[in-house]
């Protein structure tokens, strides 16, 4: 694989929390970065080929709609600290 250098500007925190990140993981930030950005697009490669995926589907049904929003709302939940979880004062 070529590399290339590149100039990018980024917001002062955004940068700390990379360089602080890099550092706990053993990497440089720019192997840090480009890590980030492959991910990044993989995830987006990921979006774009299930939208169109689910453009050649039918709509859900209201039943499957709301086991879908159900679902997420459980999962995205933010998680709460253990204590808080087994109802500790």
């Amino acid at each position: 694989m070529s590399l290339e250098r590149v100039t990018i500007t980024i917001p002062s925190e955004i940068l700390d929390a990379a360089k602080a990140a890099a550092e706990r993981e053993g990497l440089s930030v720019s192997a840090w970065l480009s890590r980030a950005a492959e991910r990044a697009a993989k995830i987006e490669a990921g979006l774009a080929a299930a939208e169109e995926a689910m453009a050649h589907l039918d709509p859900p049904t209201p039943e499957e709609q709301a086991w879908v929003d159900d679902f997420m709302d459980r999962v995205t939940r933010p998680a709460l600290p253990a204590d808080q979880s087994r109802g500790a004062a």
